[in-house]
């Protein structure tokens, strides 16, 4: 059931077999997990609320320095459902190549698992997420000319990322929890800290404040931190051990190793055939399922040069009054009964339904292409661009702290550093030649790349942008030299206290990364169904 911590007339358990730190994706996929096979009893611990109110993120735009700001501010919200509010649930999972030694990294220690353990935890993802079982590398465009330039896999890939039925997943298992009698779900409920037994050891107790100033401490047999990319490193610096460093910081390695994903604007492209041209990039839409084209780095090329990982995506950009934009803000018009509206959504009005009829054979055309090819129609006379998703080296000194401002819980707010090295700048080079040499060779577009990949005294970083995808920050490791938590994503020398979400992430990949950070959540439910 939900308890609101706010409301002092509401009890709260003193004890639970499994605290999980968050009610967010990650949170939500372990706890029903383990209450499908299990009967332990199990305390949620959500700062935001139930309703489709949010809480703001706990880090304020002046706390964000470096090469480019992350997008903290703002970007992942509190409450039930946690930054499924706002996501739109897309999934791409990690290459081998992502998690092998990569040497010119300067970061120590590749990840302590293998592809193939990671691998095996996808499909459990994909049953959480509602995504189909079809292979991510599936070939659903059927069209030689089409498939030729990526097919010898040189320098460029085909691939597909997949999305979500039903990304809002507050409103899939809020009805599970209200009516449980294993589960509780704490809301209004943030973390101040965790104690530790005398050894230091043992996660012993989670100590909670509310918005009002109620405070109080929980034991746990078992505590799983869910609360986000940089809430876990906020939580484990906020907890000091004897000697005054943060739990799992013995190392000073806590918040280090701070990433994001660049996103780039790489190209512009004109079609040159245009029925080639939407074949390639319009989206995919068998029943309720969407497929987005993507063109990714070739394993071969990032092995051969020492790239990181790149992907991409068009992105058209038209007038707000295109049919097609008329007929998206109908359907999400007709779509906000059911689940959250995102900040900023644009509501339809009558006047977007007299548009889209009276544009009757552009209309058309979009419910031909998506009722009888199953597609998602690409405007003739919209603005066509690359958009390009680079990942970025691990840096030791690009690291979340605590800063000495503090917030209305009264705990110090955290404070991002992000730093991204030239090797981003390198892949995108390479990724936009090849993306030229390979449309253009094919005579499926003209290529025209950003004038900032061309001219290498250009500031490029001056034209990137976050991603939201806040990585790395308690990252995975064999040692406790190299990471914060080991190959099954416990606290080095803590027992019984884990970490799940994109923190954990030892490198970024270019994909994605909260499909793969739920496919080691999943695995990390299992393993504790293993314990006694």
């Amino acid at each position: 059931m939900f308890i609101d911590f706010s409301d002092t007339n509401h009890s709260v358990p003193e004890e639970t077999d499994l605290c999980i730190v968050g009610a967010g994706v990650m949170g939500l996929a372990i706890s029903n997990h383990l209450t499908t096979h299990s009967r332990r009893r199990i305390l949620l611990v959500e700062e935001g609320n139930l309703e489709d109110t949010e809480v703001a993120s706990t880090v304020p735009a002046e706390a964000n320095s470096g090469d480019v700001p992350s997008a903290v501010a703002g970007s992942r919200a509190r409450g039930f459902g946690g930054s499924s509010r706002r996501w739109g649930g897309q999934a791409l999972p990690f290459s081998c190549l992502d998690l092998a030694d990569r040497p010119f990294l300067s970061i120590r220690g590749s990840w302590p698992i293998s592809w193939k353990e990671l691998n095996r935890f996808y499909p459990a993802a994909d049953r959480f997420l509602g995504l189909s079982p079809l292979p991510f590398d599936a070939d659903l465009w059927q069209s030689e000319q089409v498939t030729a330039p990526f097919q010898d896999g040189r320098d460029l890939e085909l691939g597909l990322s997949k999305y979500s039925p039903h990304p809002y997943l507050a409103s899939v298992h809020r009805r599970s929890i209200e009516t449980s009698r294993q589960v509780d779900c704490l809301l209004n409920a943030k973390v101040a800290a965790l104690e530790l037994d005398r050894d230091g050891c043992h996660a012993r107790r989670v100590r909670i404040r509310s918005p009002h100033g109620r405070e109080t401490s929980i034991a746990a047999r078992v505590v799983v931190l869910c609360a986000g990319g940089i809430e876990n490193a906020r939580i484990l610096l906020g907890s000091p051990q004897a000697g005054g460093c943060g739990i799992g910081n013995q190392a000073d390695l806590v918040g280090r190793y701070y990433q994001d994903h660049i996103g780039f604007y790489a190209a512009r492209l004109m079609p040159v055939d245009w029925g080639a041209f939407r074949h390639l990039f319009a989206s995919f839409v068998p029943g309720n399922q969407k497929y987005l084209p993507k063109i990714q780095l070739a394993q071969a090329l990032q092995r051969r040069n020492g790239l990181l990982n790149v992907t991409g995506n068009l992105d058209v950009q038209e007038d707000d009054y295109s049919p097609r934009s008329c007929a998206r803000k109908i359907y999400s018009s007709l779509r906000s009964s059911t689940r959250s509206s995102n900040d900023g959504e644009q509501r339809a009005s009558f006047n977007d339904l007299w548009r889209l009829l009276r544009a009757a054979p552009q209309t058309l055309e979009l419910l031909a292409t998506h009722f009888v090819e199953h597609r998602i129609a690409i405007p003739r006379d919209g603005r066509f661009f690359l958009m390009a998703n680079a990942e970025c080296e691990p840096l030791h000194a690009s690291r979340i702290t605590l800063g000495e401002q503090r917030d209305a819980y009264g705990l110090h707010r955290p404070q991002v550093h992000w730093l991204i090295s030239d090797l981003t700048f390198q892949a995108l080079q390479t990724y936009g030649q090849a993306l030229k040499r390979s449309l253009e060779s094919a005579g499926i577009a003209r290529v025209q790349l950003s004038p900032y990949l061309l001219d290498p005294t250009a500031n490029w970083k001056e034209r990137a942008y976050s991603l939201y995808h806040h990585m790395g920050a308690t990252r995975m490791a064999a040692s406790p030299n190299d990471g914060v938590v080991d190959a099954q994503a416990r606290v080095h020398g803590i027992d019984n206290l884990y970490v799940a979400g994109t923190s954990i992430l030892p490198t970024g990949s270019a994909s994605n990364p909260s499909y793969t950070a739920l496919a080691l959540a999943l695995r990390t439910a299992d393993q504790l169904l293993c314990q006694s």
